[in-house]
């Protein structure tokens, strides 16, 4: 270049670092804060990582439904945290961010997604945010590991994940068993190492291994392999187990994937969820000793879950058109959530009066003061007192209560439909409940959008890129999910 073009300066990597990310950074941030500031209700995710150079950050993501029933999402920031772990410096972080974004909303609150780990629980409290809610596919991790940590069924895992990383280690055994495959007309699938924090991988590691237990037998009995003494198969009293264990866990799984694959899963979902959880998990005569002990470690683990935010969930799963039924609760519940429903519009009814009134005020005292008497009509002379103008459509108590029978005798939609699109429809119909609907379906059930920026991140601050500054990761971070946004 200094041939070619000597006047032209070849950009630096303080250059980009230090003005051209910046730059790009407050121009997204401006339109984020913009969009943000059009909201009428918000809701926030977050997770703690650890970055390759060993520092800790706190990913922070806000959700909201737009005026047309879009659900939008940003990743606001990745912050680091130099101190301990603990609740208040955590609570710091997260009220930084409500201040930084200007997310206060009046008479709202805000509610946040997390994991189940009492310092970021205890966290969203003490930043005066709420209600906390806990990570559904979080939980039913939790749940599922007492299951897989039971002396029996963790014995029977142990034994199987000693076949499965010999075929891993051993590259003889691993062609062995491909021509076993081969041979038995088995599927070419490889065998399956679980992670011991999703418990998930457990379940396919083991439901792989019975797919695959005669070709591994087979394997395992050619010379080759047999001098592995420590290497053995399954029993067939271990087999039946592996089966029962499957067949139990089976909702669990199905929960776990549903919860992995929807986009956007919202917390209306939860309290269904759970009651269809447990009550696959009801005792029955023909259950042996072992499924008893699974059903009755989940059951223990999961049926107090919840219940700090249980008035929430119930409002969620109300304005949820898939759920609004209610068969998970009995009679004389679903009738007080209903009237909660109609409580609460009337009360945020009455709070928007109350801030219209109380921002008006000044500005009528200024006109009067500053401003003759408006001379009336001959019209307005003449009928003023009989026929008052209407201003607005302030929603009597009479007519909420209408407007919540209404909604609650319509039909429930199917299950695969999106609550979102029956609202944008429906709106005009149910003008009351569509803006608490805004509020309360906006609410993650998972904490998946902040862990999910953990592999972005991971792409950022890669082993050769470990030296870039807190403030940078923060932005790049920002900049890649506003552009993949």
């Amino acid at each position: 270049m200094k041939v070619t073009e000597p006047r032209y300066e070849i950009p630096s990597r303080p250059h980009f670092s230090q003005k051209v990310i910046p730059a790009l950074y407050e121009q997204a941030k401006t339109a984020v804060v913009h969009d943000l500031s059009k909201a009428s209700a918000v809701a926030l995710t977050t997770d703690g990582w650890t970055s390759r150079a060993t520092e800790s950050y706190l990913t922070v993501t806000v959700h909201h439904i737009t005026p047309e029933w879009n659900m939008v999402s940003h990743v606001l920031q990745t912050r680091p945290i130099y101190e301990q772990h603990t609740s208040t410096n955590l609570a710091e972080g997260l009220k930084e961010t409500v201040l930084e974004w200007k997310l206060e909303r009046p008479g709202t609150t805000i509610p946040v997604t997390t994991d189940n780990a009492r310092n970021i629980v205890n966290a969203v409290s003490e930043a005066g945010l709420g209600p906390q809610i806990g990570c559904f596919a979080h939980t039913i991790n939790l749940a599922s590991q007492k299951a897989t940590g039971l002396n029996q069924v963790s014995r029977l895992l142990g034994r199987v994940r000693r076949v499965v990383s010999f075929f891993h280690r051993s590259p003889t055994a691993a062609h062995i068993l491909e021509s076993k495959q081969e041979m038995l007309n088995i599927p070419k699938h490889t065998l399956i190492n679980d992670v011991t924090t999703r418990w998930n991988s457990s379940y396919d590691m083991l439901e792989r291994y019975l797919e695959q237990q005669a070709a591994v037998y087979s394997a395992l009995t050619e010379k080759a392999l047999k001098k592995n003494k420590d290497i053995s198969t399954l029993s067939d009293q271990d087999v039946k187990i592996a089966e029962e264990v499957l067949e139990v866990l089976k909702p669990l799984k199905t929960l776990t994937t549903l919860m992995n694959t929807e986009s956007t899963p919202s917390v209306s979902m939860i309290l269904p969820l759970k009651t269809t959880v447990l009550n696959s998990m009801a005792h029955n005569e023909q259950d042996s000793p072992t499924v008893r002990e699974i059903k009755a470690a989940i059951t223990e683990n999961l049926k107090n879950r919840y219940s700090a935010c249980h008035d929430f969930l119930h409002k969620c799963t109300v304005l949820d058109p898939r759920f609004k039924a209610l068969p998970h609760v009995d009679d004389a519940c679903r009738e007080i959530i209903y009237n909660n429903l109609i409580t609460e519009i009337t009360t945020m009814e009455e709070q928007s009066e109350e801030a219209k009134a109380v921002s008006s005020s000044p500005v009528t005292e200024h006109k009067e003061a500053s401003s003759p008497p408006v001379k009336k009509s001959a019209m307005a002379e003449l009928f003023g007192e009989f026929f008052k103008t209407q201003v607005g459509n302030k929603p009597t108590l009479q007519l909420v209560k209408e407007e919540v029978t209404l909604y609650k005798a319509v039909d429930c939609i199917s299950l695969d439909s999106n609550p979102l699109e029956w609202w944008r429809t429906n709106e005009p119909t149910y003008p009351q409940i569509a803006k608490l609907a805004k509020h309360y379906l906006a609410v993650p059930a998972t904490s998946v959008p902040s862990e999910r920026v953990f592999s972005t991140a991971g792409d950022i601050v890669t082993a050769s890129r470990s030296s870039h500054s807190a403030a940078n990761v923060d932005k790049l971070i920002f900049l890649t999910k506003k552009h993949e946004s």
